[in-house]
């Protein structure tokens, strides 16, 4: 039982890293592509940020699946596969932005 509570504190944190690291990088990238005078290293900060939260919600499918594995196999292993393509869809999108 206090594996599962550390478990679901982390990740607890790690939705709310997501959400923050997900808001603050799409608005300073969003800030590069609407400002006259666009700084690169807000566009270079807000991507690495948008690739931060895509490690964190593949983490959040890494660490629900021994919780989720109890009560279905296949639809925790299924929550995993989508946790980890919703991470390349984040950190691909991010790439098509970026100049680099």
């Amino acid at each position: 039982m206090k594996s599962s509570r550390k478990i679901a504190v982390l990740v607890g944190v790690l939705f709310l890293v997501a959400t923050m690291t997900f808001m603050t990088g799409s608005g300073l990238i969003r800030s590069f592509f609407t400002d006259e005078n666009p700084i690169q290293t807000s566009l270079l900060i807000g991507a690495l940020l948008e690739v931060a939260c895509g490690l964190a919600v593949a983490t959040i499918g890494f660490l629900m699946f021994p919780i989720l594995k109890m009560f279905n196999k296949g639809l925790a292993l299924g929550y995993v596969v989508f946790r980890i393509i919703e991470c390349g869809i984040i950190v691909g999108v991010e790439f098509t932005w970026c100049p680099y």
